[in-house]
C-alpha cells in the first residue's frame, strides 16, 4: 500500500488528480478563442520576402530541413491554422483541430525566430497547442459531445471527470512557473541582487521608448518611474520577488491564486511601461482559471426561474345589451 504522503503519491495526485472534463473544455475553448483572435490580425506570409542572406534556423528548423516557404504557401497555410483555432474553440472535430493546430502554430509562430532574433513570448503558445493535440479536451463543453448526445451515443446526464482532464492543466501551470522562475535565476544568476539595487530597471525604462522591442510601450509611466531611482528599484524588486515565488504556486493551493494574479500584472505592467508583447503569456494564463468555478454561478443566474406573477381580476362582470 503506498503512503498518500510519499513522494510518488504527491507526484501522482498533482498530475492526476481526478478533475472535472468542464475544466480542460472550458480552458480549450477560451485559451483557443483568445488566440484566434490575437493572430487573426497578424500575416505570416511576410517573411517569405525576407533576403535569404537572413536566414539562420533555429535547432528545429535545421534538424528537420525546414525551409521558408512562398507566400502564396504560408498564406494558405495560415488561414488553414486560424480556421482550426476557431474550430478547435469551438470543439469541432476537436482531436483533428488540435493537432492541425499544434502542427501548423510550430511552423508559423517558429518562423521569424529563424533569422537571427530568436524571442521568447510565443513559446509557450506552442507548448499549449502540442498539450491540447494530445489531450482529452473535446470531451465537454464542445459541438463534438453535442454532437454525441444528439446521436445518443453519451447518455451520462453525469458530470464527466476523470485524470486525463488533469495533468493538461497541471502541465500549463508547470511551464508557467517555470519560464517565470527561469526569468528570476537568469537575473540572480549573471547580475545577482545589483539587478534591483542598480540603475539597470531605470535604463531599461528609458531605453524602451526608442522603438528597440517588438512593441512599443502602451503609456509614457515608464519614463516616470525612470526619473525616481527609488521607485524604479522598488519595481525591479517586486517584479523580482514575484518571478521568484511563482515556483511556490505549484505547491500552495491558499497562495496560487495571489501569486497567479501578481505574475498577470507583472506581465501587464511590462507591456505597458516597456513595451515587449507579452499578450501570448496572458492568453496562456487562461488555463491558470478555474473556469468551471465560474461558469457553476453564471449558469444558475440565467437559468433561475423567473417569478410569474398571475393577476385575477375580481371585478363583477357586466353584460352589455344595449342596442
Amino acid at each position: 500500500m503506498t503512503n498518500r504522503w510519499s513522494p510518488i503519491a504527491a507526484w501522482n495526485r498533482f498530475w492526476f488528480e481526478p478533475g472535472p472534463a468542464a475544466r480542460l473544455g472550458l480552458a480549450r475553448a477560451i485559451f483557443c478563442g483568445a488566440a484566434f483572435f490575437f493572430y487573426l490580425p497578424q500575416d505570416f506570409s511576410e517573411w517569405a520576402t525576407a533576403a535569404p542572406i537572413f536566414w539562420m534556423p533555429i535547432w528545429l528548423f535545421s534538424t528537420l530541413h525546414v525551409p521558408v516557404l512562398s507566400a502564396q504557401s504560408l498564406f494558405v497555410m495560415q488561414t488553414v491554422w486560424k480556421v482550426s483555432l476557431a474550430a478547435c474553440a469551438l470543439g469541432l472535430c476537436t482531436r483533428v483541430s488540435a493537432t492541425v493546430a499544434a502542427v501548423l502554430g510550430t511552423y508559423l509562430l517558429g518562423l521569424p525566430h529563424n533569422f537571427g532574433a530568436t524571442q521568447h513570448f510565443d513559446t509557450l503558445v506552442v507548448f499549449a497547442l502540442c498539450i491540447l493535440a494530445v489531450s482529452q479536451a473535446g470531451d465537454a463543453r464542445s459541438l463534438d459531445s453535442l454532437i454525441r448526445s444528439a446521436r445518443g451515443k453519451d447518455h451520462s446526464s453525469r458530470p464527466i471527470t476523470g485524470p486525463e482532464y488533469t495533468w493538461p492543466i497541471r502541465a500549463m501551470w508547470m511551464l508557467t512557473a517555470l519560464v517565470f522562475f527561469g526569468a528570476a535565476t537568469s537575473k540572480l544568476r549573471h547580475s545577482g541582487i545589483e539587478w534591483v539595487l542598480s540603475d539597470n530597471l531605470r535604463l531599461l525604462l528609458m531605453r524602451a521608448y526608442y522603438h528597440v522591442s517588438d512593441g512599443d510601450p502602451l503609456t509614457s509611466l515608464g519614463l516616470a518611474v525612470a526619473r525616481r531611482p527609488a521607485l524604479a528599484q522598488l519595481c525591479a524588486g517586486g517584479a523580482l520577488a514575484i518571478e521568484t515565488s511563482y515556483i511556490v504556486a505549484l505547491f500552495s493551493r491558499r497562495a496560487r491564486p495571489f501569486i497567479g494574479a501578481a505574475g498577470l500584472l507583472l506581465l501587464v505592467g511590462i507591456r505597458a511601461l516597456m513595451g515587449p508583447t507579452f499578450e501570448p503569456y496572458l492568453i496562456c494564463a487562461l488555463f491558470c482559471v478555474p473556469w468551471h468555478r465560474i461558469e457553476a454561478p453564471l449558469v444558475r443566474l440565467v437559468t433561475r426561474p423567473t417569478p410569474v406573477s398571475v393577476l385575477v381580476d375580481t371585478a363583477p362582470a357586466r353584460l352589455d345589451i344595449s342596442i
